[in-house]
């Protein structure tokens, strides 16, 4: 049976630190308004009149790269995976230096009002607006389902129902934004950062004290494989190993931490190239950290649950409510704490919708709506802005509420898609960065052949599923579990669960263990009664 909030002991203490949160962000945006309320221009709106202090502009930056899928996805990658996925953990550093290196110094002595603006500038305009709407569609995509997965999982424990829980996250993070731009978002992330690490941390420390220490825990993960971070198999084919995680990840944040408005925002929002690289520099610290912590924490849900596995056990109904599930077990007699990890898993989420809602409010301003009125008056510009956040955030809740009659197979499309858009986005900036010989018709074409390559990897995966020898998924088991009740509506074993991946942004196959034989299957989740 599926546990429900009303079970999970979420009390008046966790409702009261939840709302807190909310309200936080709320005054925040409440602050700027008042304060900036004579500085009507779209330079102090949208970029923080380009002179905001780089440590806190490196926190925003970095619960920007951080969702709630991370404090929610990722100890679900290691408890299914093993420690290997530690590496996901790294693979910001070397995106980080190569933006320091050619990116910051290209917006800044460009002097862009857009990261998209260096195509217009490369090549042509309408290159410029094309790979803009692309952004565009993708982000908003992104952040609907980045409101509505932790909604999903989250509804596990806490009162609120999944709806309410799309409304009113898209409504606050709207709300602040809306009113204080690019300046309530930073404070606001700089907020959420410190909220992120300790509600993770607190979860990790209480599990690991149950199970009677680090040691006790490293033995269990060492029963159940799941210390293998120093899996070095070479094969590319392999789901989890140092090379396809490292690698691959660093590959796909080259994208996000280049060249994204929400990125390239920040970075053009700091007085000078030193303090974007600063900026950039700050954001890896808080990042790893919380991601290390995260992985962690799925080593511990391991040790905590071995022999119990809470999803065959239909103690939840998909694997992402796993740390959720050991919140409200661990915490049911310990009020306020499991309000602190629900504040954590929504800073993830308020912060990835808050900075996506203003940078595409700037991205559709500059390059759609300026370049037809260019007489517009900056109190006009500033208005404008503030309904397409509006706006942008509605489109959000939208999606986000639209979600689950979608279907999985479109979840999977739309996290499919960051991969699939943004390597060659990347590969296209690169282009026109270190090759002068190339012209329009060229980077058309390339980007074009490139996407196509890239979902036709993609999607062929999708179809065809992966092996199962190929997953790198790792044994669970209910065979210590004290109670049969849960395990009566089962008659085969799930091996794992389809789940959302913050670390891939992909949605992963299930394979169906029936009499001992894989089954390999695509999309969806399976449950047998």
């Amino acid at each position: 049976m599926v546990m429900t909030a009303k079970e999970t002991g979420f009390g008046i203490a966790d409702t009261v630190i939840f709302i807190g949160l909310l309200v936080i962000g709320s005054l925040i945006g409440i602050y700027y308004a008042i304060k900036d309320r004579n500085s009507k221009n779209t330079d102090n709106y949208n970029y923080g009149g380009r002179n905001m202090s780089p440590i806190p502009l490196g926190l925003s930056l970095s619960v920007t790269y951080v969702s709630a899928l991370t404090i929610i996805s990722q100890p679900t990658e290691s408890y299914l995976y093993g420690l290997v996925t530690v590496w996901y953990s790294f693979g910001k550093i070397i995106p980080t230096v190569i933006a320091s290196l050619y990116f910051i110094p290209l917006l800044h002595k460009l002097k862009l009002q857009t990261i998209y603006q260096f195509l217009e500038y490369r090549f042509d305009k309408r290159i410029r607006k094309y790979i803009s709407a692309i952004g565009i569609i993708k982000m908003i995509l992104y952040m609907g389902f980045t409101v509505y997965v932790p909604a999903l999982a989250l509804n596990a424990v806490t009162p609120i129902s999944l709806s309410w829980s799309v409304v009113l996250t898209s409504l606050v993070c709207t709300f602040y934004t809306t009113l204080g731009g690019m300046k309530a978002v930073v404070w606001t992330d700089t907020v959420q950062t410190v909220v992120m690490f300790f509600g993770g941390f607190a979860a990790m420390i209480k599990a690991i004290g149950l199970v009677g220490g680090l040691e006790n825990v490293w033995e269990n993960a060492e029963r159940g494989g799941r210390l293998n971070q120093w899996n070095f198999d070479p094969d590319p084919t392999m789901r989890r190993t140092v090379f396809t995680v490292f690698f691959g990840y660093t590959f796909l944040k080259c994208h996000t931490i280049c060249c994204t408005q929400a990125a390239g925002q920040r970075f053009l929002s700091c007085k000078s190239i030193k303090d974007a690289r600063i900026a950039a520099f700050t954001a890896l610290l808080p990042v790893t950290a919380i991601t290390v912590v995260a992985t962690l924490s799925g080593v511990v849900l391991f040790a905590f649950y071995e022999g119990c596995d809470p999803l065959k056990a239909g103690k939840i109904s998909k694997a992402d409510q796993l740390i959720a599930h050991l919140v409200s077990e661990v915490f049911n007699d310990t009020p306020g704490m499991a309000g602190v990890f629900v504040s954590a898993a929504y800073c993830g989420t308020l912060s990835t919708v808050s900075s996506g809602i203003n940078s595409m409010g700037s991205l559709i301003l500059e390059d759609f709506i300026i370049p037809v009125k260019p007489t517009l008056s900056e109190i006009a510009k500033v208005t404008i802005g503030k309904t397409i956040a509006i706006l942008i955030g509605s489109l959000v809740a939208l999606v986000a509420l639209l979600a689950p009659y979608m279907g999985k197979t479109v979840v999977s499309v739309v996290f499919s898609l960051d991969g699939i858009l943004g390597g060659p986005l990347f590969a296209l900036f690169v282009l026109g960065m270190f090759f002068p010989w190339t012209n329009k018709a060229g980077a058309v074409i390339g980007h074009a052949l490139g996407t196509a390559f890239v979902a036709w990897i993609a999607f062929s995966a999708k179809v065809y599923g992966i092996p199962p020898e190929k997953s790198s998924l790792l044994p669970t088991t209910t065979e210590n579990c004290t109670s049969d009740t849960a395990l009566a509506n089962w008659t085969t074993t799930v091996a794992s669960t389809a789940h959302y991946s913050y670390s891939e942004l992909e949605f992963n196959s299930t394979t169906l263990m029936v009499d001992a034989e894989p089954v390999n299957t695509k999309w969806g989740q399976f449950r047998a009664y």
